[in-house]
């Protein structure tokens, strides 16, 4: 039978979902809770063992396609700059989650479309229509309205790292754009192995052994974000950078229904409200939303050369 690929759409959704799963492992492994009792491991030996163990998931997919698309020289530069910058965004990431309610830290990672936007229209020469342009600030929206609900913690500190974190973000979501038509397990094994090197020192020095239970959470975190970092690579080969990561932004809802059901955290109707105006911004990025046929007509598009004098 023929198995084709998921259109770009629809493997960044599976992959928001995948995200989410790995978020909670991330969440349940760094904090005490009901579930895990009051053992916990450091957020860095966290990053270290997703790293290394979805690398491990990923070795036979690597070695095969390394068969028929070596890397070039190329390729190094674009796939150096996202393993680096998701490889850091990772780091503050996990530190955000180990801090914070799991849905506020889902949330501020999740800010990087605002960046990946950016970034793509400064690096990339990618056009911003007005239907992305409408629907980042439905995006900040949403965003606001949760933030400012009830649950957000007094550590600015922790609200820094989960700000960083989408900034690197939307970094290494830009870099992806270079890496076009390159497999999904060559890129992601880059970004792992960078992430395992990185960290491996500092998880040395602040070890602690991993209980059986916290074992199976750390597999679960590397298989999910195995899957999640395969279908989002996928995702990024048809579509721009802004409308891909902006669909990211799904992974906070679900992370929301899954801390509250299995961890407690509660949101507040506002909050429900402001991820619910996420999820709409999210399903409006395509050509044939109703909020890109409702400006299309205006026919407004920025780019960059518009804003450089002499171009």
């Amino acid at each position: 039978m023929d198995m084709r690929p998921p259109s770009g759409n629809a493997a960044l959704y599976a992959s928001c979902f995948f995200f989410a799963t790995m978020a909670l492992s991330v969440k349940l492994c760094t904090q005490p809770s009901d579930l895990m009792g009051e053992h916990h491991l450091p957020a860095v030996q966290v990053v270290f063992f997703r790293s290394f163990l979805c690398m491990l998931v990923l070795i036979p997919s690597l070695l095969k396609d390394l068969k028929t698309y070596p890397v070039g020289l190329g390729h190094l530069k674009p796939l150096l700059l996202r393993s680096l910058a998701g490889g850091f965004a990772m780091i503050a990431y996990f530190s955000a989650i180990s801090r914070l309610p799991l849905a506020t830290a889902v949330l501020l990672n999740y800010t990087s479309p605002l960046w990946a936007g950016l970034f793509a229209f400064l690096f990339l020469n990618e056009a911003l229509s007005a239907g992305l342009l409408l629907a980042y600030p439905l995006a900040l929206t949403g965003v606001l309205m949760v933030v400012g609900g009830p649950g957000i913690s007094d550590d600015l500190p922790a609200v820094g790292l989960g700000l960083a974190s989408a900034v690197m973000a939307g970094a290494a979501y830009t870099a992806l754009r270079g890496l076009r038509g390159t497999p999904p397990s060559i890129v992601v094994t880059g970004l792992c192995l960078v992430s395992s090197v990185v960290v491996a020192p500092f998880c040395y020095s602040s070890y602690v052994a991993p209980s059986p239970s916290e074992w199976g959470l750390l597999w679960g975190c590397g298989l999910s974000s195995a899957g999640a970092q395969v279908l989002m690579t996928l995702g990024f080969r048809t579509c721009k950078t802004a409308a891909a990561s902006t669909i990211g932004l799904a992974t906070v809802a679900i992370s929301g229904l899954l801390s509250s059901l299995l961890l407690g955290e509660m949101l507040g109707v506002k909050q429900w409200l402001g991820i619910a105006v996420l999820l709409w911004a999210t399903s409006q990025t395509g050509r044939r939303s109703l909020l890109s046929k409702l400006v299309r007509t205006a026919n407004i598009t920025w780019k960059r050369k518009a804003f450089i004098p002499g171009t």
